[in-house]
Parts: C-alpha cells; structure tokens; sequence
C-alpha cells in the first residue's frame, strides 16, 4: 500500500477539524473532491451513529454536513491506521461534539474501512467497532466495482 494513504487519513482529519473549527463546509468538500472518486460510496454499517448510505461527491459533504446540525464543538482524532491489503485500509476515529437539542457532550470511536480504487476512496464503511470492520475486510473481496 502506498505510504500516501496514510497520509490521506491525516489530511482528512485535518480537513475536517478545519472545517468544524470554521463552519465552512468547503474545506472538507476540497479533501474530498482530492481523495474521492466522484461515484463514491459512504456507508454506515449496522448500528453506528448513522445509518445509511451516500453516494458521490455530494453525499459525503452532505455526510458531514448532517452531524454539523446537530452537533457543536466537534472534533475528530485519527487514533489508528491499519494496512488490510494493497488497495484496502481500516482506520479507527474518534470524533465527538456536544449535542445541540440536549447540551450533553457526545463521544464516538468507530472503525472506517476505506477501500481504493486508482488512488481515490470508492468504498467508506463506518463500523462500531473495530472487530465489526476487520471482519468485514476479511469476507469481502478485495475488488472494486466494474468502472
């Protein structure tokens, strides 16, 4: 695995932290338009802090933008970086806020599966925990879709 999606993992966090700090969403919608392919898939998995799926560019400045609603004074911390395969790699993120409807400071640590394609992001799971994402390394295949 190229040393550069390390490197990726830090600029995201940095990116978004940026954009946390500032408010403005554009910061995070440049690293994402840089590391992401356009057809992009995000996707929550099973019971994290949000389910679903987004697609594209869009979707995962949208993503963003969604926890920004509802939480202040957020930040995130890359906490781990783990080389699955070549093309395929798990990073466990701490990230939080205080809830804007309740005032109670929120913190989560799930586990994203980032899997590449040319050198951008085609495949972003969140799982709850780290065992959940390492599992599903192990039973998915390590091949990106048919471009």
């Amino acid at each position: 695995m190229p040393p550069e999606y390390a490197e990726l993992v830090s600029e995201g966090v940095a990116a978004i932290n940026e954009t946390y700090r500032t408010g403005d969403i554009a910061h995070w919608r440049r690293h994402v338009e840089k590391v992401c392919d356009p057809e992009v898939v995000l996707e929550g998995v099973g019971e994290t802090f949000t389910e679903g799926k987004w697609r594209g560019h869009d979707g995962v400045v949208e993503f963003v933008a969604n926890q920004m609603d509802v939480l202040d004074s957020m930040f995130s911390r890359l906490d781990e970086f783990t080389e699955a395969s070549d093309d395929t790699f798990v990073a466990v993120v701490t990230f939080g806020g205080r809830a804007r409807s309740s005032g109670l400071d929120v913190q989560m640590r799930p586990t994203h599966v980032y899997r590449m394609r040319g050198g951008k992001i085609w495949l972003w799971q969140i799982f709850q925990s780290r065992q959940q994402a390492l599992d599903s390394v192990a039973t998915q295949p390590d091949e990106s879709p048919p471009v």
